[in-house]
């Protein structure tokens, strides 16, 4: 059996000037974020990829149970996620402005065509996805929420590439993955690409991240009109044909100009 390979966590952002970083806090942040990447760890792996002791990691996992963040897994040696971990989400989630901009227009969206609704946001050159609207239909996306994907090949990436220069630039020099045949690997034809994004104000993935599937997306703005992220409409494609594209895109531009506006901008 392949042994499970555990990433080192990531050193903690450099604190704000003034301020000294509380070194125990950072470790414990780092535990909770590996269970939530890895859903359990022994007590071994969690130390070595914090880089630290088994008695410090030890300690800072039993504080983290005591407060119900954390527990063992039954009749293992594991550790998990506990219960307040799932509550606290799912409250911080309903609470977020962004989702509670989103979600009731997501929900009419989703309800009006029939078809998996979902915002994404930006981060660095990926795309996480932050709130979901599944539909009762039987052949449906699945697109869970935290999940990341690159920019490059998504249609929630490549709206915010078509207006984010910023974001577009550091892509310079880097390889573009492969995913599928269909992918834009060559950023000379991803740009001329992302040029009739600007001119339809909508994006399409047409098999870019995975063959059989589609989406469309329209960029979504803060309250200052810098997209922040977009909303998409992901289905099969045998039921996301071009003509059902053309004819939802303008309505996901609309249902993602009304996001924006009720997060604050004007156009």
């Amino acid at each position: 059996m392949t042994p499970l390979r555990v990433e080192r966590a990531l050193p903690a952002p450099a604190p704000a000037r003034g301020y000294d970083a509380v070194q125990s806090v950072e470790r414990a942040f780092q535990l909770f974020e590996l269970l939530v990447q890895h859903r359990s760890l022994k007590l071994g792996a969690l130390a070595d990829a914090v880089g630290v002791h088994k008695s410090t990691a030890f300690r800072l996992l039993q504080t983290l149970m005591k407060l119900g963040y954390v527990e063992k897994e039954p009749g293992g040696g594991a550790y998990q996620l506990g219960l307040k971990a799932i509550e606290t989400g799912a409250r911080a989630l309903r609470s977020w402005p962004v989702h509670e901009a989103a979600r009731p227009v997501m929900d009419g969206l989703a309800a009006a065509l029939g078809e998996t609704v979902n915002l994404a946001l930006v981060d660095g050159l990926e795309m996480v996805y932050v709130v979901t609207v599944d539909t009762e239909n039987a052949l449906r996306m699945q697109l869970n929420v935290g999940r990341r994907a690159p920019v490059h090949c998504t249609a929630v990436g490549k709206a915010v590439l078509a207006f984010r220069p910023d974001v577009f630039a550091r892509l310079e020099g880097r390889p573009l993955a492969r995913l599928t045949e269909r992918t834009l690997t060559d950023p000379a034809a991803l740009a001329a690409h992302l040029a009739e994004v600007r001119r339809l104000g909508y994006a399409v993935d047409d098999e870019e991240q995975e063959i059989g599937a589609r989406c469309v997306a329209a960029p979504v703005r803060d309250a200052g009109g810098r997209v922040i992220g977009a909303l998409g409409v992901s289905a099969p494609a045998a039921r996301l044909d071009t003509e059902r594209i053309r004819e939802i895109g303008p309505d996901l531009v609309r249902a993602a100009t009304l996001i924006s506006t009720r997060l604050g901008w004007c156009e």
